[in-house]
């Protein structure tokens, strides 16, 4: 059976939201993106405007002080990898109708689960949810209830990288298939 990979990436931008969800987390990285080893500089994720493509040379400027990330794998089957892949092309092909959650985020931090549409995420609750329905993993509560620490404590992920994004980019760019 061909294995693939799947991407978990989490990052600490050094933002004020950032700062409140670590705060009240306790997780040193609060943002998570999910991505897929077809393109290793690619994840996808949700931040306040919404449904994004993050490209990793986005976060990497001269003079801008590099962003803190971990890069975690999770070895899927074939079959898992390209239900997650059509999936995440669904997010894509509607994102114009996606939003970010604020009160879904709000009540999460309070420990309130919360889901009033099928529309609006936060970025560890898009994951979650991907990794769920895609079949990579199990979810022991409710999507809105996880954050960055419980992702990566999902059976089967593997811490890839830790460090910089800027030197993550540089290693990718070097060799891909690092990741």
């Amino acid at each position: 059976m061909t294995k693939r990979k799947i991407y978990l990436l989490l990052t600490r931008f050094p933002d004020n939201g950032s700062k409140v969800i670590r705060a009240m987390t306790g997780c040193c990285y609060p943002h998570a993106s999910i991505g897929l080893s077809e393109d290793p500089s690619t994840f996808y994720s949700f931040v306040t405007k919404g449904f994004i493509v993050e490209k990793i040379a986005r976060y990497v400027k001269p003079g801008r002080e590099p962003f803190p990330c971990q890069l975690y794998e999770l070895e899927v089957s074939k079959k898992v990898y390209d239900r997650i892949k059509r999936i995440v092309e669904r997010f894509i092909r509607f994102k114009d109708k996606l939003h970010y959650s604020r009160l879904g985020l709000a009540l999460s931090l309070l420990h309130i689960p919360y889901r009033r549409n099928q529309r609006g995420f936060f970025c560890t609750q898009f994951v979650a949810e991907v990794l769920q329905i895609g079949g990579a993993a199990r979810l022991k509560k409710k999507s809105t209830r996880y954050f960055s620490d419980d992702l990566k404590r999902l059976p089967g992920m593997k811490l890839n990288y830790q460090g910089d994004m800027k030197t993550m980019l540089s290693l990718i760019r070097l060799n891909p298939s690092l990741t």
